[in-house]
């Protein structure tokens, strides 16, 4: 490296230095008039008249001196401010006129100053490219597509991509604007880029004219804040569909405000947070109206109705003052609803192909070109149509049971597997329904096994959210980034990895959910949810009492003996001391903290007082197996982290890459609802295992012959002969048991805790049950009333 090279590196550093310390001219100054303004005597009788004088003169010098000295930092907002609210825009006789007028003093400050005021345009961008990798690696689109970019301005949106998605990799991008000042920025940047395949066309959206033939050709058309600034939008978003080929990918990004009812596309997709009250309502259609920017809610439900929906977020942006100015915007990816007539589209074959069988029995209806053209009286498809994985079953997440949920209650599943798949005898044949909880159970079953389909149920729809995130980050992420997330329940770039990666393998529920709470992974993921109320509830605990080594020591002890002896002699007095037994007997805290509900409280309270329950759980596990190795239950809820000795199996790097490289994932059909409302979807002699956990402990023993029997009537049904209910319970002779008897199953336990030992690594059921079907009772099926009271049931929320 030459020395001329060297100098040039190391300048902007010193000239940043230098740029930071000229602020200190500014005290200078001040003190230099503050001598000047005492040396002058004729003014001191003035001073002495105005006290205030001579401080207002001080701020004076100060205030020239610091515009002086910051002007590269206050002119961009002072000519934003200046362009957007104090310019008159006079009278045009066209709309291009009108845009040149408002945009040409600015054109050159226009990037810098919608950076915070124009949200959402990476997150559009990146999620397009990360779609178009994916068809592109499946064989779906060219793998040098089209990119035509509608009111793409300065062709900031061009240069953003080229970080998700080199420009280079592109056969053609198009760029359009009616403004001739922002082509004419456009021009010059992708100029100094060198990007020959860039072209710009000073035209209009709707009309313009391209130098080959476009039609159905194009594989990715955007519009970013663009859509909203064209008057008239019905021929601009026609004109898209007829460009886009048709398994092309269409991004907008764009602000918006609701309607006062809900809109038509809610019906038939997803959406989370899109109302909007009534003052955001009539505020912001009036505040944008003034520059010409129309967010009348038709302009999107149009839009939705002539595309379908892959992904949707709507946001807040809290510009300039948080929470207080909130700007709704919404992020939306789509493509053409004739998709599902090209025969050749290998995504969809693949689905049709996987999902099979859930079509014939119903729970999936196929697409049909009748149930995917778009005309006046036919909406768009269903939504999981254009899902390019098919885990997420459809569900209304307006329902009050789902809205009841705010997270999920369990950040990792409670259940030892070891055990369950020592008694379960599963098989590539088996057909199985688990409850989710956090789906790490169903991830083992998976792994060992490959059955033909695990059906995951859980009322909570954060539950799914968080199984689909890990079915996702398995087929995306490498087992590095999947460590950092699950493992250490951290990383740092987390939110880069949902758009750049794995957004193209969530449904649009979970990248909505995932996108919102992109922190969970900031700090410890596991401290999140309702049980990391419990985890940070011990460790400020055992802080509290100055055992944290202790705690340390006990998880990594080389010995059982040794982690006997820290557990009696350190730990186990302040983890049961009398404050904490006396807690532990309030059913509030039972319930909030630990997610015991009055029920199953009142099941163990049967046979044996908290206090006695909680160390016949506890006491057992210091002598079963190491934590650091084996003991990964308690390890993480001790240390808030897994490690690679002492983890579930997924996270291991055997059972990542069965999971990954297998057809494993496959199996997994996740379903937001009541088990009951699920097992009522399903064709009879279907099932042969259902894992339930502790889900039957939560009904009232005085309503036995309410939703719970249903629900075993119809396990009944589903089931096979010969197939197999699983349940752990908190008491030791569970009163449902004679209700499994009464509907021909033979009800066996398992597993019968007694003091002193343990039934599994985590220990903390009374007892372990499985009811082998002898006899498939034809049951009356509910009525369409039990059925709509039952799925709005929340039982079956948790484990």
């Amino acid at each position: 490296m030459s020395m001329k090279q060297k100098q040039q590196q190391s300048s902007p550093p010193q000239a940043h230095q230098l740029h930071r310390y000229r602020y200190a001219l500014v005290p200078l100054c001040m003190g230099m008039a503050n001598l000047a303004l005492n040396e002058i005597k004729l003014l001191e009788p003035f001073y002495a008249q105005y006290k205030w004088a001579h401080a207002a003169m001080l701020s004076l010098v100060g205030s020239i001196v610091s515009l002086f000295l910051g002007w590269d930092h206050v002119k961009t907002p002072l000519m934003f401010m200046y362009s957007c609210f104090f310019k008159p825009l006079g009278s045009y006789g066209d709309i291009q006129s009108r845009l040149e007028s408002f945009y040409q003093g600015q054109a050159h400050i226009y990037d810098d100053s919608r950076g915070k005021l124009l949200r959402g345009r990476k997150s559009m961008l990146k999620l397009c490219a990360a779609q178009l990798k994916e068809q592109i690696a499946n064989g779906v689109t060219s793998p040098k597509p089209i990119w035509i970019d509608l009111g793409g301005g300065t062709g900031w949106n061009i240069e953003q991509m080229h970080e998700s998605f080199p420009i280079e990799n592109f056969d053609k991008v198009i760029l359009v604007d009616l403004t001739p000042s922002l082509c004419k920025v456009a021009e010059e940047r992708f100029k100094r880029r060198g990007w020959d395949n860039v072209i710009v066309l000073c035209q209009d959206a709707a009309t313009f004219e391209t130098p080959f033939p476009a039609d159905g050709n194009v594989g990715l058309v955007t519009m970013s804040y663009s859509l909203s600034m064209m008057d008239h939008y019905y021929p601009v978003v026609d004109r898209v569909q007829s460009l886009l080929s048709p398994d092309g990918i269409f991004g907008v990004v764009d602000f918006y405000v609701s309607d006062k009812t809900a809109a038509p596309a809610e019906k038939w997709t997803p959406q989370y947070n899109r109302q909007c009250n009534w003052f955001t309502r009539v505020f912001w259609k009036l505040w944008f109206e003034f520059d010409h920017i129309h967010l009348e809610p038709g302009r999107r439900d149009y839009l939705e109705y002539k595309f379908g929906t892959i992904k949707s977020d709507n946001r807040r942006n809290h510009f300039i003052v948080p929470y207080l100015i909130q700007i709704p915007f919404y992020v939306w990816i789509g493509r053409p609803n004739a998709r599902a007539d090209d025969g050749d589209d290998g995504i969809l074959a693949t689905r049709l192909s996987s999902d099979s069988q859930d079509i014939s029995i119903g729970l999936i209806t196929p697409p049909s070109p009748m149930s995917v053209k778009s005309d006046a009286s036919t909406p768009p498809p269903p939504r999981h149509h254009f899902q390019n994985r098919q885990w997420r079953l459809d569900y209304d997440p307006t329902l009050p049971c789902h809205t009841q949920f705010r997270s999920y209650v369990y950040a990792f599943t409670w259940e030892d597997p070891r055990v369950d798949l020592q008694y379960m005898n599963l098989s590539k044949d088996d057909v199985m329904l688990v409850i989710t909880s956090a789906g790490d159970n169903a991830l083992e079953y998976a792994i060992a096994a490959q059955p033909k389909r695990i059906h995951c149920v859980d009322m909570n729809p954060c539950q799914n959210h968080l199984l689909e995130l890990k079915l996702a980050s398995i087929v995306s992420l490498s087992y590095h980034d999947f460590w950092r997330m699950f493992g250490d329940g951290h990383h740092p770039h987390f939110a880069d990895l949902l758009h750049d990666k794995v957004s193209p393998h969530l449904s649009s529920f979970g990248f909505q959910y995932w996108s919102k709470h992109s922190n969970r992974f900031a700090h410890k993921f596991y401290k999140t949810g309702y049980s990391g109320l419990a985890l940070g509830l011990f460790e400020w605990w055992t802080r509290a009492h100055g055992i944290t080594h202790h705690v340390e020591a006990l998880c990594h002890a080389d010995s059982v003996g040794e982690q006997k002896r820290i557990w009696e002699q350190h730990i186990r007095p302040v983890l049961l001391s009398p404050l904490i037994r006396k807690v532990m007997d309030n059913p509030m805290f039972m319930w909030n903290a630990l997610g015991v509900p009055m029920n199953q409280m009142n099941m163990f309270l049967e046979e044996c007082t908290t206090q006695e329950y909680i160390e016949n759980t506890l006491d057992p596990i210091a002598t079963r197996s190491l934590f650091r190795n084996d003991q990964y239950f308690y390890y993480l809820c001790m240390m808030q982290r897994y490690t690679r000795q002492s983890c579930p199996t997924y996270l291991t790097r055997e059972g990542f890459d069965i999971l990954k490289s297998t057809k494993a994932l496959d199996a997994f059909r996740l379903h937001t609802n009541s088990i009951l409302s699920t097992l009522q979807e399903l064709p009879a002699n279907y099932l042969t295992r259902l894992v339930v956990m502790d889900h039957m402990d939560w009904f009232d023993p005085e309503d036995a012959t309410g939703e719970l029997e249903m629900e075993i009537q119809e396990m009944a049904r589903t089931l096979q002969p010969g197939g197999r209910v699983f349940w752990r319970s908190a008491g030791t002779r569970p009163w449902y048991n004679r209700l499994f008897e009464k509907h021909g199953f033979t009800v066996q336990p398992l597993a019968i805790r007694k003091p002193g030992e343990s039934i599994d690594r985590v220990n903390m059921y009374a007892s372990f049950y499985h009811a082998v079907l002898t006899s498939n009772k034809q049951t009356p099926a509910p009525s369409s009333s039990t059925i709509h009271s039952s799925s709005s049931s929340s039982y079956t929320t948790t484990e």
